[in-house]
C-alpha cells in the first residue's frame, strides 16, 4: 500500500499528460497535407494521399534530391511510379522518420537515398526531439496555435491532397556555377570525409529497415558542384560496400549524365533546374527498369487519375 500511495499519482500525472499532449497534437496538426491547411512541407508529405501501395520507388534526403528527379518524368518515360520525399536542410533522423511513415501504407521495392543528407551534423538532442514529434506531433507543430481555425476543434487530420508534381522542386532559372568551382569540382583524391558516429548510426537504421522490409537500397549522389567532392564519394563507396547496397554517383558520370553548369543549375552550382533534372531522368529511368526491375504501369487504369491524366496538369506547372 506504501508502494501503491506512490505510483499511482505519478501514473495518473504520466496518463493525464500524455492525453494532453495527444489532444493538442490532434489540435495544433494540419487537417490535410496542403500548403492551405498550413503543412509547412505539403509537397513531401503527399505521398499520403497515394492510394496504398501504388509507389515503387521512394527518393528521400535533402534539397538536392528534391530538384533532380521528377517522379513525374519517370513516369511519363518509363511508367515508373515514385515520389520525392526530400525536404531543406534534411537530417538522416528525419530521414528515418520519414521512411517509417511511408511504410505505413506503402511498401515500394526500391529506396533512393540521396547522399548528401548523410553528411549533415546532427546530434542526439535532434534524434530525440524528431522520435518525440512523431509520437506526439504537437512538438513539431506548436508554433500552429497562432493560426488556428474553427476546423482545427472539430475535425481530425485527413490527408486528401494530391501533388501533382508527386515532390519535386521545379525551376526554370538557370544562374551558372563560378569557373573556379568547375575547375576543383570532383578533383582525384584518396581522402574520405568524415562522417560522424550518429550519422554512421542511422544510415545503418535505415539500412536495416529495408532489408526487414525486402526494400532495394541505393546511396545515389545527384549532379552538385557546391556540394560534392570525391573525399565524400569515397566515404559513401566504403559505406556502401560496408552495408551491402548499391551506390551511383552522378557526379562521376559525365558522360550519361551530362550536365552543363552554365545552363543546368539554378544557383551557381548548387541544384540543377529543369533542363538539369531531365537529363538526370533520361540516364535514371532506363538504368532503373534495367537493374532494379521496377514495372512499367502507364496504360494500367488503377493509374490514370493520379498519373497519366495529371501529367498535363504537371506540365503546366513546370512550364
Amino acid at each position: 500500500m506504501k508502494y501503491l500511495k506512490i505510483i499511482l499519482p505519478v501514473f495518473l500525472t504520466v496518463v493525464l499528460l500524455a492525453g494532453m499532449l495527444l489532444y493538442l497534437s490532434i489540435l495544433t496538426s494540419p487537417k490535410n497535407n496542403t500548403q492551405e491547411a498550413g503543412h509547412d512541407a505539403w509537397a513531401a508529405y503527399g505521398f499520403e494521399a497515394e492510394a496504398p501501395d501504388s509507389i515503387d520507388m521512394f527518393m528521400l534526403g535533402d534539397s538536392e534530391s528534391r530538384t533532380s528527379i521528377s517522379p513525374m518524368e519517370l513516369f511519363h518515360n518509363e511508367g515508373i511510379t515514385s515520389y520525392c520525399c526530400g525536404i531543406n536542410s534534411n537530417i538522416l533522423c528525419e530521414v528515418y522518420d520519414m521512411l517509417k511513415l511511408v511504410l505505413k501504407e506503402q511498401h515500394p521495392k526500391l529506396l533512393i537515398l540521396e547522399c548528401n543528407v548523410i553528411f549533415s551534423p546532427f546530434d542526439w538532442k535532434d534524434a530525440l526531439q524528431t522520435a518525440s514529434a512523431s509520437v506526439f506531433p504537437v512538438i513539431r507543430w506548436h508554433n500552429r496555435w497562432k493560426t488556428l481555425q474553427k476546423q482545427d476543434f472539430t475535425s481530425i487530420p485527413d490527408y486528401t491532397g494530391v501533388e501533382v508534381r508527386k515532390g519535386y522542386y521545379h525551376s526554370t532559372y538557370a544562374d551558372p556555377a563560378p569557373p573556379y568551382m568547375m575547375d576543383r569540382y570532383m578533383l582525384e583524391s584518396d581522402e574520405r570525409e568524415p562522417l560522424n558516429g550518429i550519422n554512421r548510426r542511422y544510415l545503418k537504421k535505415i539500412a536495416s529497415v529495408c532489408r526487414k522490409n525486402g526494400i532495394q537500397l541505393i546511396l545515389m549522389s545527384m549532379p552538385s558542384i557546391k556540394n560534392w567532392t570525391t573525399e565524400k564519394h569515397n566515404t559513401c563507396a566504403d559505406l556502401a560496400e560496408e552495408l551491402g547496397i548499391g551506390f551511383l554517383d552522378l557526379n562521376e558520370m559525365r558522360e550519361e549524365v551530362p550536365i552543363d553548369w552554365n545552363e543546368d543549375t539554378r544557383d551557381r552550382g548548387d541544384h540543377l533546374n529543369n533542363t538539369g533534372m531531365k537529363k538526370v531522368c533520361s540516364f535514371l529511368g532506363p538504368y532503373l527498369r534495367e537493374h532494379f526491375g521496377l514495372e512499367d504501369h502507364r496504360g494500367d487504369p488503377a493509374y490514370d487519375e493520379t498519373w497519366t491524366d495529371m501529367y498535363e496538369e504537371y506540365l503546366d506547372w513546370i512550364s
